[in-house]
């Protein structure tokens, strides 16, 4: 027996001897039972080889949303997380990026619904975008700087002063405005420093362009210059992408995992501001 056949033996007899259920489901694909064992045929051995593959993928799901604050999606995120591996074992691109942004979307979506992200917006969208910094300052989320580069102009990318989507509740804005609104109020805790600038906008661009593949899927009209300037350049060189995307994904995660629990601190700061009349 060479030692490839040997190791992918042993890897399913550990499995087996780990995991009941995938005991059982063996035993049933391949006709098993307590009187001997039924002939292996190539197919069967490729049943085999994808469900060893599944279960590993639903384990890494699982790990990779252990501990995630919005338990209620959990289950839907580990689906998701299944399909977009599966598509890029594929190598189905454009599926992949539609598995992966459907998680991103969830979670955005979630929490952009939610009162408090929506109190906390309206509060602070007209206020500097970049708190002090410098020698010795502790950077704090109310000694903000002097700039008028204001958070919604960050954030919602207003340059013309006459135009205020500020008017329009977060639940409302645009898919790719909620996800900035993510990565400010809960990524940076909306304590970010002008320093944070190229760090935010690199994640946002990357959550820009994968809102651009999702499209693909969906899209009916044609693309504007822009658009097809993105696509071209992610279609070319799409496995390096799927590791960026891949890598954003999980940098997202991490931003809810640890900045949700700031959010009753910002409320207390959007609170004071009203007590001040701000």
């Amino acid at each position: 027996m060479n030692d490839k056949l040997n190791i992918t033996i042993e890897k399913i007899a550990s499995l087996c001897r780990q995991n009941p259920e995938f005991d059982s489901e063996l035993r049933r694909r391949l006709g098993i039972n307590k009187s001997g064992l039924a002939a292996l045929d190539d197919s069967r051995l490729s049943d085999i080889y994808e469900y060893c593959i599944e279960n590993i993928i639903r384990k890494q799901a699982e790990e990779f949303y252990a501990d995630f604050p919005l338990k209620l999606e959990v289950p839907y995120l580990v689906d998701d997380y299944c399909r977009m591996e599966s598509f890029r074992r594929k190598d189905n691109f454009w599926d992949f990026c539609l598995a992966l942004y459907q998680q991103i979307e969830r979670i955005t979506n979630k929490l952009c619904d939610s009162q408090d992200l929506n109190d906390i917006a309206a509060g602070m969208w007209h206020l500097p975008a970049y708190v002090v910094t410098g020698n010795g300052i502790v950077p704090s989320i109310n000694v903000r700087s002097d700039s008028k580069y204001t958070i919604s102009s960050l954030v919602l990318r207003t340059k013309d002063p006459q135009e205020d989507k500020t008017a329009k509740e977060l639940r409302l804005q645009a898919a790719v405005y909620k996800m900035r609104a993510v990565v400010y109020f809960v990524g940076y805790k909306a304590c970010m420093r002008s320093s944070d600038y190229y760090a935010y906008h690199e994640v946002t661009s990357l959550l820009y362009n994968i809102y651009q593949c999702r499209n693909m899927n969906h899209r009916g009209g044609a693309l504007s210059q822009q658009q097809q300037t993105t696509i071209n350049r992610i279609s070319a060189s799409q496995s390096l992408y799927c590791f960026k995307f891949i890598g954003v994904l999980a940098q997202y995660v991490e931003y809810i995992r640890d900045g949700i629990t700031h959010i009753p601190e910002i409320q207390a700061y959007v609170m004071s501001l009203n007590n001040n009349g701000q």
